[in-house]
C-alpha cells in the first residue's frame, strides 16, 4: 500500500530536526550554504509536496489567522538583518550563505503550518507527541554520532558531552531539558500502565545524566526549577511568568552570588562540576558581552530602531576586547549569548518587539491548552523553558534549532480554528468536555 501524502508529510516532519542537525554539521565541516540547505531539507520537502498538490488541484484556500503575519514579519526582520550584513560586507557573508539562510528561516514555520493543514480533520493527530518524537530522534542521532567517535565542530570540550549534530555544546542541554519537561506529562498512571511509566522514567533519568555530562549550569538550574513548578502544578498559577521572564538576565546578574551559593550546596556540588566563583558569577563570561550590550543601550543607542544587522555587536564600543576575554583571534564570531540581546542589536527594537509578539501569542495559546488539559498541553512546558532560556542563551536565534522549533510551535497558533474540523481532545485521549473548552477567565 502506497504511503499517503499526509503520512509522508508527517514522517518528514518527524525527521526534520535530525536532518537539521546533520545539516549544521555539514555546514561547519564543509560549506555553510550547502549545510544550511541540507538542514532544512525535511521542511523543504514538506513545502514542495504541498505546493505540487496545490498546483495539481488549482485551488488555494486561506487557512491561517491574522497572527500568521506577526510570524512572517518577524522572519522578514531576521532575514533583513542578514542582507544588511551582506551589504556591509560582513566577513564571511556571501550571497550564497545569505540566500541559504533566507530559505532556512522561512521553511520550518511554513512546513509546520502545512502539517497542521494536512491533519486538520485527523482525529488521531497529536502535534505535541510529534514534536517530542522529533526531538527524541534528534537526540538519538546525536548519541549515535558520539558512539561513532564524532565531535561537535564548533565546541569540543574534553571531559564533557559534545553532541556532534547541534550548533553548540549548550544546545544539547537545552534539547534534553525540553524533552524531559515534556515527558513529565506522559509519565502517569503507574498503577494502570506500569511498564510505559517505568520506561519513560528510565529515559527521563538517562537524560538527566546526559544533561549533567554536558554540564551547563544555567540550563540545569532552569530545568530543575521548572520541573518543580510543573510537578507541583504551580506553573499555571504564575500569572506574572511572562513579564518576569523578560527580566531573567537582570535577575541572574543581580543575584549572581546567590546562584553561586546554590551551586556550592553539598547536593549541587555532588552533581555539578566547574563551580568556580568567578566563572559562576560572570556566568562563564556572559556578563562581559552583556555589559557591552547594556552600555550600548544606555549611552549610545545608535541603530536602536532597526539594528546593526547580523553580528551587529562588532559595531559596538568595547567589543574589541572580547577576543581577549574568550581567548580567540577575532571577536567577529563571538555572539551575545542571549537571544534577547542578539535580536535587539541585530534587528533593533522593531525586531525584538516582533519576537515578543510571537512569543506572547505562543505562550498565551499553550497556557490555555495547559489549563484545559488538552492534547497539546506538553508543548506549554517547552514554551515556558524557551521563554526563560532565550534571555540567557542564543538557542532561539537565527540558525540555531531553537528558532526553528519556536516557529514550528507557533504554527499551531496561527491556524484558523474554523478550518480545524477534528474534535479537541484531552491529554488522556478523551474528548474535551464543553465546560473545559470555554474561554478562561
Amino acid at each position: 500500500m502506497l504511503l499517503s501524502k499526509r503520512k509522508l508529510i508527517n514522517t518528514l516532519f518527524l525527521l526534520s530536526f535530525p536532518i537539521y542537525g546533520i545539516g549544521m554539521y555539514v555546514g561547519y565541516k564543509m560549506s555553510i550554504s550547502q549545510g544550511t540547505i541540507v538542514a532544512v531539507g525535511g521542511f523543504l520537502a514538506i513545502i514542495l509536496i504541498h505546493v505540487y498538490d496545490l498546483i495539481a488541484q488549482r485551488q488555494v484556500r486561506n487557512m491561517v489567522n491574522r497572527k500568521y503575519w506577526w510570524g512572517l514579519i518577524f522572519l522578514i526582520s531576521l532575514i533583513w538583518s542578514m542582507w544588511k550584513a551582506l551589504g556591509e560586507r560582513f566577513p564571511g557573508a556571501t550571497m550564497a550563505n545569505t540566500v541559504a539562510y533566507t530559505i532556512m528561516f522561512l521553511a520550518p514555520f511554513h512546513a509546520a503550518i502545512i502539517v497542521h493543514i494536512r491533519n486538520r480533520d485527523q482525529e488521531d493527530f497529536d502535534f505535541a507527541r510529534m514534536v517530542l518524537i522529533s526531538l527524541c530522534l534528534f537526540l538519538g542521532i546525536n548519541l549515535l554520532g558520539v558512539a561513532a567517535g564524532m565531535h561537535n565542530v564548533l565546541h569540543n570540550i574534553e571531559g564533557r558531552l559534545n553532541l556532534p549534530f547541534v550548533l553548540g555544546i549548550y544546545d544539547a542541554a537545552h534539547m534534553l531539558a525540553m524533552i524531559n519537561l515534556m515527558l513529565l506529562f506522559y509519565m502517569k498512571d503507574f498503577v494502570k500502565r506500569p511498564v510505559p511509566f517505568l520506561g519513560l522514567l528510565v529515559f527521563f533519568m538517562v537524560n538527566m545524566v546526559l544533561m549533567l555530562k554536558v554540564n551547563s549550569r544555567l540550563s540545569f538550574m532552569t530545568f530543575i526549577l521548572l520541573t518543580g513548578l510543573f510537578m507541583f502544578r504551580m506553573i499555571g498559577r504564575a500569572r506574572l511568568m511572562f513579564p518576569l521572564s523578560l527580566f531573567t538576565m537582570s535577575i541572574l546578574t543581580n543575584f549572581a552570588l546567590l546562584v553561586y551559593a546554590i551551586l556550592t550546596l553539598p547536593f549541587m556540588q555532588a552533581i555539578v562540576s566547574r563551580v568556580n566563583k568567578e566563572d559562576v558569577t560572570t556566568f562563564n563570561n556572559r556578563t562581559t558581552v552583556w555589559d557591552v550590550g547594556w552600555n550600548w543601550l544606555e549611552k549610545d543607542r545608535h541603530g536602536l530602531l532597526f539594528g546593526h544587522g547580523y553580528q551587529g555587536q562588532i559595531h559596538l564600543k568595547g567589543w574589541d576586547h572580547i577576543a581577549d576575554v574568550f581567548n580567540v583571534k577575532d571577536a567577529q564570531n563571538v555572539h551575545m549569548h542571549s537571544t534577547f540581546m542578539q535580536t535587539l542589536i541585530n534587528q533593533g527594537i522593531v525586531g525584538y518587539a516582533l519576537l515578543l509578539v510571537v512569543v506572547w501569542h505562543t505562550f498565551r495559546y499553550f497556557r490555555r491548552r495547559y489549563h484545559e488539559g488538552a492534547l497539546e498541553a506538553p508543548l506549554f512546558a517547552l514554551v515556558v523553558y524557551m521563554l526563560f532560556i532565550l534571555q540567557i542563551d542564543i538557542i532561539c536565534y537565527g540558525n540555531d534549532f531553537g528558532n526553528a522549533l519556536l516557529l514550528c510551535v507557533f504554527a499551531m497558533v496561527v491556524m484558523d480554528p474554523k478550518r480545524i474540523t477534528r474534535k479537541p481532545r484531552a491529554l488522556d485521549g478523551d474528548l474535551l468536555r464543553p465546560e473545559i473548552d470555554r474561554p478562561l477567565p
